[in-house]
């Protein structure tokens, strides 16, 4: 008789907390959490993540695990998400890529970030470097585009792969300068950055974070940036937009995805946590250090940004004939 009414207390409380969104949320966390990232150890994402970690083990008393779960531009990762049960503990470390760009890359995309998806919130973000080699007889955007448009097809600009970083924001520069300047894939960036230095392609939009050391050494020109404003890195180079393309912006950004029907309570608890250590001055010192800018939204301004994104490169994409599969 006591074991019958210690399981009844037991499922009614469970019936109580789970039925109940609020309650949900007060008693949330109350186990190890996952954190998926959908590319390998050691990359920026991962490195972002395992910092965010920390920061919500630190606040909530918890586990946060990250969990690797590479492959396939991400889709192994995000799907083992999206048919998690939505009750807060398996979350997702996304990308632009994952959530933007990917529907437009992939003619069999296995998930759709808008419907399995709830944003939470982004937590860095980074632009894209214009370089050129120090050879190019160049020293501005304006004169970038004025020697493509004399020279079609004799410049190159690598990227790290079909659809990969570098590329798009390439894409689109070469369709809004109206400039025929020919791709050069690579499988990664850093054969692509190792290439322009050698001089064996005249160009590239790199990640400016890694690229900042070859600028600082004088090894290639840094042209431009590819943000809406100036990067904190570096301050006296123009956006791309000043130099010469107005309304041209391109970036990276990652963040953090729960699986469609998370409850709202515990997605605001993630928004609330992380907006919380985005903005403390000590961290965004580190992120601007290491070559991010530190983002942070409420859950209806990042949708609207995956939403504008998808829309934005998914043109890009089509006008290119950009396919990966």
């Amino acid at each position: 008789m006591k074991i019958l009414s210690t399981f009844i207390f037991l499922a009614s409380t469970a019936i109580l907390i789970w039925g109940n969104p609020a309650a949900a949320a007060d008693t949330y966390p109350s186990r190890p959490i996952r954190l998926v990232v959908p590319f390998p150890a050691g990359g920026g994402t991962d490195t972002l993540a395992r910092e965010l970690a920390r920061e919500l083990d630190r606040q909530w008393h918890q586990r946060v695990v990250v969990e690797n779960r590479p492959g396939a531009g991400g889709s192994i990762g995000a799907v083992s998400v999206a048919n998690a049960e939505p009750d807060g503990y398996t979350m997702l470390m996304t990308t632009a890529g994952v959530s933007a760009i990917n529907p437009g890359l992939y003619k069999s995309l296995n998930y759709d970030p808008q419907a399995q998806f709830t944003p939470v919130s982004r937590v860095a973000s980074t632009v894209f470097g214009v370089l050129v080699h120090p050879s190019l007889p160049v020293d501005s955007i304006e004169e970038l585009v004025a020697l493509a448009r004399s020279k079609p097809g004799s410049l190159t600009f690598g990227s790290a792969g079909n659809g990969a970083a570098g590329h798009l924001p390439a894409e689109l520069f070469r369709s809004m300068a109206d400039v025929d300047i020919r791709h050069v894939p690579y499988r990664g960036t850093t054969p692509a950055l190792n290439d322009l230095l050698g001089g064996q392609i005249s160009m590239m939009f790199a990640i400016l974070g890694p690229a900042a050391p070859y600028v600082q050494a004088g090894k290639v020109k840094l042209l431009a940036t590819t943000g809406a404003t100036r990067s904190r890195s570096f301050p006296d180079v123009p956006t791309v937009a000043e130099a010469g393309l107005p309304g041209y912006v391109a970036d990276e950004w990652w963040g953090v995805a729960a699986p469609k029907a998370t409850p709202p309570e515990i997605v605001q608890k993630w928004n609330a946590a992380m907006r919380s250590y985005v903005t403390r001055p000590e961290v965004q010192r580190k992120l601007v250090e290491s070559g991010y800018e530190p983002a942070a939204d409420s859950v209806e301004d990042f949708a609207a940004l995956i939403t504008a994104d998808k829309a934005k490169w998914s043109k890009v994409i089509q006008e290119a004939s950009v396919r990966v599969d």
